[in-house]
């Protein structure tokens, strides 16, 4: 088995891997995160990852509220339509 060499400190031995970057990195370069090992450039593709899930959830709540608040007036257009059209079928079968 190899050895390997932290990333940042050629010099150093790894203690682990970052689970997002998978490189080597030393004690030192390592932050433990929920019980597991990320570097500075995992925890910051960590953190973009997260946001950008949390900014889709508020995208999705944003449609769905428009979509509530639009179905009254959508039904009730719907529902016009329906009548000018059943009042010009009927008037044309007497």
């Amino acid at each position: 088995m190899e050895k390997r060499y932290c990333v940042n400190h050629p010099d150093r031995p790894a203690s682990g891997e970052c689970v997002i970057t998978k490189r080597p990195i030393c004690p030192e370069c390592s932050t433990k995160y929920e019980g597991v090992n990320y570097s500075k450039e995992g925890l910051e593709q960590l953190k973009r990852q997260r946001a950008a899930v949390a900014s889709g959830g508020l995208r999705r709540k944003a449609v769905l509220a428009m979509a509530v608040g639009q179905a009254p007036v959508s039904l009730f257009l719907l529902y016009y339509f329906y009548l000018i059209n059943f009042r010009w079928l009927t008037g044309l079968l007497k």
